[in-house]
């Protein structure tokens, strides 16, 4: 069995994987069971007074601050300069051609949109001591964030899908920049579907939450905000969980046969070429290895404390470890684009092209501004001296 035929195995299994996850979603809060509704959720913009957890804000506070700058300058930067390259340079930066890109691109506008909704949304609750003034409006900002937020986590798997297919194709062998004409999920216009898939399967998971069968959207009379809160016992929504769950097995998954396939590879590569091969291993191995480590660690204590009972939850511990775990989690929103910048010179080089030629348009522009100033004052000068030239000569004349 080749390496090619299980990795197209798993892309099938993972793209069905994200359907049937998301009717048993929707479905299991309608099985038999006793469902009691509570208050919890229908609270008003109640102003939060000083606690005791001061510090403990103050520091959530200013880890949003340097996340929300971050992840929003550098994802901005991100969707500028990688398009602006593709379209003016082209097959000068021919790697940023292949559909990979775009759901890199995908990515970074998911990142940005959560810290564009999520963070300015928190940063308020710190300073006003109360969140948005309409119920209504709090409910969609939970919703789009929430949203958001399981768009991020399927598209990192899914470019772990696709960079696999690419890396394991039967056909180019993953040495061709043409791999995408040939690639019957990602190929051509259907990378575009993907993203649309990912909308509908993201939005699919938190559908029981928006229409209040399990639970809602709303002020939560805390630091975080507007966000989700429960409001229905025994009527759990077990999709955000095996969403979670699914993305992380299959990216690890994905990501473990391609470190497989490339030192299976290396036994059959002989001569100067064993140095650039093994320095391509290392490369990805890297970027892998950095990947994985991240959603993991920005991810799993949240999901840990959220879904699960660690570390065990206390009326004094329970604030400060979601201050502490969420912290962690949000940097998932703003350390992507470290990554790239990290391990792809390509990218590197996207970002500084784009920055030169910004400067050059700019500058240019301000040149011949100046340039333009110049000659008409020039102009002004020399039509005043030759109005002077022609007066003093016609009083010549006259006398």
């Amino acid at each position: 069995m080749s390496f090619s035929f299980v990795i197209s195995l798993l892309s099938v299994m993972y793209l069905a994987s994200l359907p049937i996850i998301a009717i048993i979603t929707n479905v299991y809060p309608y099985l038999p069971g006793d469902a009691k509704y509570s208050e919890q959720g229908k609270a008003t913009n109640v102003t939060i007074a000083e606690t005791k957890h001061e510090g403990l804000m103050l520091g959530v506070l200013i880890n949003q601050f340097i996340i929300f700058i971050i992840g929003g300058l550098g994802n901005f930067l991100t969707l500028l300069a990688i398009p602006y390259v593709r379209l003016k340079y082209g097959m000068q930066f021919s790697i940023l051609q292949l559909n990979s890109v775009v759901l890199i691109l995908h990515l970074s506008m998911a990142d940005l949109m959560y810290a564009l909704i999520g963070f300015p949304n928190f940063m308020m609750v710190y300073f006003f001591r109360e969140g948005l003034n309409d119920d209504r409006l709090c409910y969609y900002a939970g919703v789009l964030r929430n949203l958001v937020a399981y768009v991020d986590f399927n598209t990192i798997a899914m470019i772990a899908c696709c960079v696999a297919k690419h890396n394991l194709c039967s056909t180019c062998k993953g040495a061709s920049l043409s791999h995408d004409k040939h690639d019957k999920i990602f190929g051509g216009k259907k990378v575009y579907l993907v993203c649309i898939l990912i909308w509908v399967v993201s939005f699919l998971t938190i559908l029981p939450d928006v229409m209040g069968v399990t639970g809602t959207f709303g002020w939560s009379n805390s630091p975080f905000g507007c966000e989700h809160m429960d409001r229905v016992e025994n009527r759990l929504n077990v999709g955000p969980f095996l969403s979670i769950i699914n993305n992380i097995v299959f990216m690890v998954i994905f990501y473990f046969v391609i470190i497989i396939h490339l030192y299976t590879n290396w036994k059959q590569v002989y001569g100067t070429d064993i140095l650039t091969y093994m320095n391509k291993v290392k490369s990805i191995s890297t970027t892998i290895a950095i990947l994985i480590i991240a959603y993991l660690v920005c991810l799993l204590p949240a999901v840990a404390f959220s879904f699960g009972n660690w570390p065990a939850k206390s009326e004094n511990s329970s604030y400060q470890t979601k201050a502490i775990f969420g912290s962690i989690y949000w940097w998932l929103y703003g350390v992507n684009f470290f990554i790239y910048l990290a391990t792809s010179s390509r990218i590197r080089e996207a970002y500084r092209q784009f920055l030169k030629d910004m400067w050059k348009i700019i500058f240019s522009k301000s040149d011949g501004h100046q340039k333009d100033n110049c000659t008409d004052t020039s102009a002004f000068w020399i039509g005043l001296r030759q109005r002077r030239m022609e007066q003093h000569n016609l009083h010549d004349e006259k006398t």
